[in-house]
């Protein structure tokens, strides 16, 4: 019996990933986007498990691309680009009248603070989110999985786990989390509905 339904953020609750950042910043400031998505996504995921501040990641992509951290938009980006998935949101919401719903978000500290201000926390309704910059790991390793089986006391068959990247997805099936490859509302509502939650 499913308990416990946790949802990733970007790309699933809101339309926002950092490829859209990768693009706006490369067009805005005439940069090679492959050496900067190269070298931000390295930087990206440190400053995601907290063993990078956004300042040093910030200071660094600043000094190997010759622009000014100012220029790189890092929180202000996330508020003018991110937009509700609605039609998620209100499943979620749904949910929750039943199931425990979590948020489980790979996420800079400045970016998860710039995350609580916008439209989306405003209306979404959750028992609790987990920021992997806080944890100090990240998706898909399995230790960020179990920890947040841990701390809702669930075993792992009676959650689920919705993202739209398939390695993190993947990373929640091998600890045994009922994984969803999210790809769109009507493919989860089905996929949902499979596993026997109803709302």
């Amino acid at each position: 019996m499913i308990r416990l339904i946790i949802f990733d953020i970007g790309d699933v609750l809101e339309h926002f990933n950092e490829e859209m950042y990768i693009s706006y910043i490369c067009h805005k400031l005439h940069i090679n986007m492959r050496d900067f998505t190269d070298y931000f996504l390295r930087l990206l995921e440190r400053a995601e498990a907290e063993r990078m501040t956004n300042r040093e990641m910030l200071g660094r992509i600043s000094k190997r691309f010759g622009v000014s951290v100012s220029s790189l938009e890092w929180g202000s980006s996330l508020r003018r680009m991110a937009r509700v998935n609605k039609n998620i949101v209100g499943l979620a919401n749904a949910l929750g009248r039943k199931y425990k719903v979590v948020l489980l978000s790979n996420v800079s500290r400045s970016r998860y603070l710039q995350n609580r201000r916008i439209e989306l926390f405003r209306i979404l309704r959750y028992d609790r989110l987990f920021a992997s910059c806080y944890m100090h790991m990240r998706k898909p390793e399995h230790r960020i999985y179990r920890h947040v089986l841990r701390e809702m006391r669930v075993r792992p068959e009676e959650a689920v786990f919705i993202d739209d990247r398939l390695e993190n997805v993947q990373g929640a099936d091998e600890v045994g989390i009922n994984g969803i490859h999210f790809t769109g509302y009507g493919n989860l509502v089905m996929d949902l509905r499979e596993l026997g939650v109803r709302w």
